[in-house]
């Protein structure tokens, strides 16, 4: 477990501030991710034993599903890229050597820090998307719960936030030190 919430060293003058920043995000991940399983998993099971056992339901466990269940998909996307395990094409870059695909690495990282970037740009509101998430969830609010919509469209937010700091990360360590082999890469 240690291994999983803890980055690995990382190199040059930037490296102990880049571990932190990077175990910060995978605690930060893990967190998120046990708080959204276990507030989908309680409600969802009792209300199925409810409704078994009694013919009634828990009307809210339904909202509470639909308001973690971005938060639960983002955090393992940004934990998953943090350890070089997102979706990814390989089958091209694992045919090169190893010097060449890291160099493919670098301008991939660029871009995806760059979306991200473009992303919470576009949720914030600023230029020609002015409204952003305000825009995307309007006024609309869960009934049950009476929780905001947009808590759910904010968990698209901080995960293109992480996956852009992520993509940082992992550029360091592309650029800081060419002989080891990045933790997301």
């Amino acid at each position: 477990m240690r291994d999983i919430l803890i980055a690995p060293k990382s190199a040059g003058p930037l490296g102990p501030a880049v571990r932190a920043v990077e175990t910060a995000v995978r605690v930060a991940c893990a967190a998120i991710l046990w708080l959204a399983f276990a507030a989908m998993l309680i409600p969802t099971f009792a209300n199925a034993a409810l409704r078994y056992t009694t013919n009634a339901s828990l009307t809210w466990s339904v909202e509470i599903v639909l308001l973690v269940f971005p938060w639960f998909i983002m955090a393992g996307a940004v934990l998953a890229a943090q350890h070089g395990r997102h979706i990814g094409v390989e089958l091209f870059v694992g045919l090169l050597p190893a010097r060449l695909a890291r160099w493919i690495a670098v301008p991939t990282q660029a871009l995806i820090a760059a979306s991200g970037l473009a992303v919470a740009h576009v949720y914030l509101g600023f230029g020609i998307y002015e409204g952003g998430m305000e825009f995307a969830a309007g006024d609309v609010a869960f009934t049950s719960i009476g929780v905001p919509q947009s808590w759910s469209y904010a968990a698209i937010l901080a995960g293109y936030c992480g996956l852009a700091l992520t993509a940082l990360t992992t550029l360091h360590r592309l650029l800081a030190d060419p002989d080891d082999p990045p933790a997301a890469g």
